[in-house]
């Protein structure tokens, strides 16, 4: 007789319970689920080695014109977690001119999804030296691709998903350790494109790719292990820019460093305010990013630049936001010098008559602002940033020789307005403005620079 035989003939002698036999039978509870740390039962994944049949990517009937329609799929194959790395077999070669619809993945190697806590996150970035938080989908070769071209990179569409998550780390973001470590979910309404944060709290979507960047040229910088860079600092190659601006229906420009260009992006967002001062943005991923790149051959440009329908944008970065804004402004006037023709000095008057600079980020390490210029040559003056509330916005400034130092006082000052205007804590008005605070650099050509943080009343709705 079998051993099961046997315990079938106890059950019909004894009246032993099924849930008996089992234990008696060696079945045991789920260590899984009774004790989070242990791990997964170890079944064998096997990834597939090298980049996907290009020959199968491609959406032929999209296809026209001479140009191609390519499908990019996030797979283990076409991803990486938190390093750009040149050495890695492009996924993805492509002609200039055509599309490719990405699908990007969540942070940490698509682990950052609701179901994590902060303790979880904390483990999983630092696990490796030099390692960004970020999953980028990538590289994409872009055939006759030089260093000194620049690619055009054409935002068509975002599509979002439900969900996107928002993290506050230790010592991290705009005030490090005043703010419980924590990650929060929100569910994201794609039919109206909005997020309720609070019963009376709504949040308008407005989607962009935080990390949009090309292959680097140096590879041995502080940031980088083995040839391999972190995603989480912007520079001139682009990357981690967190700049709101480059939504759909906008163009980037990249200075191309390494033969090919290498395009990678991630760091998917649902919405980011100006400042990006917790820490994280309302993170997120795109089951589509449809991009057209484009090489503009022997164009000198040092740092990226975007377009959007009504106006350029110039950046700086630096890990002084104060030599950020230095390097902003030098970039700003050669951009109106390229597009308006004008000299030098022209070209500056034109920056400080339309003055309209804005904080990116504070929270990577690398710092950054951006200047946003009107492609009207005749553009009115633009007017002093306000110090009071307005009809539209709550606002708060602060003034500091440090354009830094300046931005915290207004920001310290926001979180407050917040708490009390839409009846919200102090530590959910914090995730809030990492979403909605709108912080610019008012006009400064020498002493104290001021900040004013804006919040728009709008995002307060009847419960």
């Amino acid at each position: 007789m079998t051993r099961l035989a046997r315990k079938i003939a106890l059950i019909a002698t004894t009246g032993m319970t099924i849930s008996a036999l089992l234990a008696a039978c060696g079945s045991g509870p789920n260590r899984a689920a009774t004790n989070p740390d242990s791990p997964y039962p170890d079944y064998t994944v096997t990834y597939l080695k090298g980049p996907p049949d290009q020959a199968q990517m491609e959406a032929k009937p999209l296809s026209k014109d001479g140009h191609r329609f390519w499908m990019l799929a996030a797979t283990p194959q076409t991803t990486q977690w938190g390093v750009y790395d040149n050495t890695v077999p492009p996924v993805l070669r492509i002609h200039s001119g055509d599309t490719v619809a990405i699908q990007t993945l969540p942070a940490g190697g698509g682990q950052v999804a609701p179901g994590i806590d902060e303790g979880k996150i904390e483990t999983i970035n630092g696990a490796v030296k030099n390692r960004g938080p970020h999953t980028v989908t990538g590289p994409i070769y872009v055939n006759d691709a030089e260093p000194g071209d620049v690619l055009a990179i054409h935002i068509n569409r975002i599509q979002l998903p439900a969900y996107a998550t928002n993290n506050t780390a230790k010592d991290k973001g705009l005030f490090p350790g005043e703010f419980p470590e924590q990650v929060t979910s929100y569910y994201l309404d794609t039919d109206k494109m909005q997020m309720r944060f609070s019963p009376n709290v709504l949040v308008p979507l407005e989607p962009f790719p935080g990390v949009l960047a090309v292959g680097r040229s140096d590879t041995t910088s502080s940031y980088c292990t083995d040839g391999k860079c972190s995603t989480e600092q912007p520079g001139r190659y682009g990357g981690n820019m967190d700049l709101p601006e480059m939504q759909s229906g906008t163009t980037t420009y990249l200075p191309v460093q390494v033969k090919g260009g290498l395009i990678w992006t991630g760091d998917s967002h649902a919405k980011q305010g100006n400042g990006e001062i917790d820490l994280d943005a309302l993170e997120t991923w795109y089951p589509e990013l449809n991009i057209t790149v484009s090489v503009i051959k022997h164009q000198s440009q040092e740092w990226p630049t975007v377009e959007t329908p009504a106006s350029w944008v110039a950046v700086g970065y630096d890990l002084d936001l104060d030599k950020a804004l230095d390097i902003n402004k030098s970039e700003t006037v050669k951009l109106i010098m390229d597009k308006q023709h004008l000299s030098q000095s022209d070209a500056t008057n034109a920056m400080y008559t339309t003055w309209n600079c804005r904080i990116s980020e504070v929270v990577d390490d690398v710092l950054g602002t951006y200047c946003v210029v009107p492609k009207d040559p005749d553009a009115p003056r633009a007017l002093n940033l306000p110090t009071d509330d307005t009809a539209t916005e709550w606002v708060s400034t602060g003034t500091a020789q440090k354009a830094l130092d300046a931005m915290k006082i207004a920001a310290r000052a926001a979180l407050d307005k917040m708490a009390s205007n839409l009846d919200i804590t102090r530590n959910d008005a914090y995730h809030l403005a990492t979403m909605v605070l709108d912080c610019r650099i008012d006009r400064w050509t020498g002493g104290d620079k001021a900040v004013a943080c804006m919040v728009p009343k709008s995002i307060k709705v009847p419960q």
